[in-house]
């Protein structure tokens, strides 16, 4: 007995690991910094702040953010808020954080239901928390609305699920609790009741079913009371071309099957192959769950209700999947592939791995869960290189649109209520604006120039050299100086190969082998003038400013701004 108790702690200790890396990374790599979305949360918390009306208060809440009722990412900001009297974007993300500690516990539960052992858990935390998810996880508004709608999603499925069973009836309760909270986080949770009705038929329930519906049709008509369609018509998906439709779909459950990094080129084709997989798993699924088509000898009514719970997740995914498709093929098929899509594809992957755990012989079962160990040791140990240069260059980004607003656009808020919400956020920079400012002889070389019809690609060569990446803010930072303006753009970090990242230098003192430093600069975001190009290497504690006898001459190309309803 001794021996199991100390196997389950090692295994729970196992469970806990990638919990653990990705909560580190999270807490290195964040910065507190507004990114898009983030301003209009910024922008509706002050209004909640300075209006006395409860009523207004209320409708601010539950307001609507282009397609979406955002209420839990509004109620999270302003919870922050309240505890720490400032918006702490970081402190959003942190709430998206456990909203996938959330999924991993109802994972749990159904692991559990299944009388599965609790090593046959440890793939569920690898694949769940792996860095592809950056996007989301970096990103405050993000965070709350992406990962909570799929947490009060599926708690909803749970709750309604489980409450047939006697001990659990007040689940019902909760779950319409739940569904609510769903609805009113993101556009999506509004399949959520729907999805509820489906369950509720299958497992014909009268009585609940007609308390269900009367609910789910209020939710419903609360969310479209006053609703406006979504003013941002510059790109219109063709429905004509159901192929594209069709190849998005598949490309977008497969999503988690990211081979960028080591075959750009295949890259699509495996994500649809995937795709296509999962797509036919979900299919037979449906099929078994909804007609019962289970071997009549090892069948179990408590085996069809897990089962029944893991379909509504299925259908969550499925219907938000087509809803993504729609909404982005427009902007071209890369769009979803990136990582603020991937969640969908990874929760699809860990549903199959729960069906086929719960659904092989017992001869079988241990040989499938020690290959599954394996396979997501790999996959979470293959995130962390390949979306490497991603995580930094998005903490560059972050630090850089921070000084656009200081030093760019000036439009950093300097004082009221908007100057209380968003803080300044320490940065490399602070102590050297100065030395920035000023032009020096020419000594850059190696940097490359390209111009094209909206950009200008500078590339500066390094061949090879060695930075140290200890810092979060280490790198290469691009300056761009005109007589009136000053712009500073982050860079992306290109290696001979994924194999950089295994060498010792970096494994063990993070110093990685850099062939290139890589920037774009927009004409839409910068304005128009004769620049001169600057580069700030900040490596440690070491920050140097080197320019070159080089510039560029941009012509601002002026922006059609999206329409917006907030």
């Amino acid at each position: 007995m001794p021996n199991l108790s100390t196997k389950n702690i090692l295994i729970a200790l196992l469970i806990l690991f990638p919990v653990v890396i990705f909560y580190w990374v999270f807490q290195k790599y964040a910065v507190n910094t507004p990114h898009w979305d983030d301003f209009a949360i910024r922008n509706t918390l002050a209004k909640i702040l300075e209006t006395d009306s409860i009523s207004e208060k209320i409708e601010l809440l539950f307001s609507q953010h282009n397609e979406h009722r955002i209420l839990l990412t509004r109620i999270s900001a302003w919870l922050v808020f309240l505890l720490q009297r400032t918006l702490n974007l970081k402190s959003l993300m942190f709430i998206g954080f456990f909203a996938l500690i959330g999924l991993l516990a109802i994972f749990f539960q159904i692991s559990k239901k299944n009388n599965l052992p609790l090593f046959a858990f440890v793939p569920i935390s690898f694949i769940l928390f792996n860095v592809g998810l950056f996007e989301n996880t970096f990103w405050g508004m993000a965070s709350v609305q992406n990962f909570g709608v799929i947490f009060f999603a599926f708690l909803t499925f749970y709750w309604l699920v489980f409450s047939i069973e006697n001990q659990n009836k007040y689940f019902f309760y909760l779950a319409l609790f739940s569904c609510f909270i769903g609805v009113f986080t993101s556009g999506n949770g509004i399949i959520i009741p729907l999805i509820g009705c489906m369950v509720l038929l299958v497992q014909q329930r009268k009585k609940q079913l007609f308390i269900w519906l009367i609910s789910s049709i209020i939710f419903i008509v609360t969310f479209f009371f006053n609703f406006q369609k979504n003013p941002d018509n510059l790109v219109k998906t063709n429905f004509s071309d159901y192929k594209i439709i069709i190849k998005g779909i598949f490309a977008t459950l497969g999503s988690m099957l990211d081979t960028s990094a080591i075959a750009p080129t295949k890259h699509l084709d495996l994500a649809m192959t995937l795709g296509l997989f999962l797509f036919i798993f979900m299919c037979m699924f449906a099929y078994q769950v909804i007609l019962k088509k289970y071997n009549r000898a090892s069948f179990r009514l408590s085996q069809h209700t897990n089962d029944l719970f893991l379909l509504a997740c299925l259908a969550f995914i499925g219907i938000t999947t087509v809803g993504i498709v729609v909404a982005r093929i427009s902007y071209e098929m890369d769009i979803l592939l990136t990582s603020k899509y991937k969640i969908y594809s990874i929760l699809n992957i860990i549903i199959f791995y729960l069906v086929c755990t719960n659904s092989l012989a017992e001869r079988y079962k241990n040989n499938f869960i020690q290959l599954a160990i394996f396979l997501s040791f790999f996959f979470n140990f293959y995130t962390y290189f390949a979306d490497y240069q991603n995580i930094r260059y998005l903490t560059q980004e972050r630090i850089t649109d921070q000084f656009k607003q200081q030093y760019s656009d000036k439009s950093f808020p300097a004082k009221g209520i908007m100057r209380v919400l968003q803080q300044h956020e320490t940065a490399f920079y602070d102590s050297m604006i100065d030395e920035i400012w000023q032009v020096q002889d020419s000594t850059l070389q190696n940097l490359k120039i390209e111009e094209r019809a909206e950009n200008f690609f500078l590339t500066l060569q390094k061949s090879g050299e060695k930075i140290d990446l200890t810092n979060p803010e280490s790198g290469l930072y691009y300056v761009l100086k005109s007589e009136k303006n000053i712009y500073l753009y982050p860079s992306y970090i290109n290696t001979l190969s994924i194999k950089a990242y295994l060498d010792s230098h970096f494994l063990v003192n993070n110093q990685l082998k850099i062939i290139n430093f890589r920037t774009i600069i927009n004409r839409l975001y910068i304005q128009s003038g004769n620049y001169r190009i600057g580069t700030i290497m900040v490596e440690n504690e070491s920050k140097t400013v080197v320019w070159s006898n080089q510039t560029i001459k941009i012509r601002h190309i002026a922006e059609t701004r999206p329409k917006q309803n907030w």
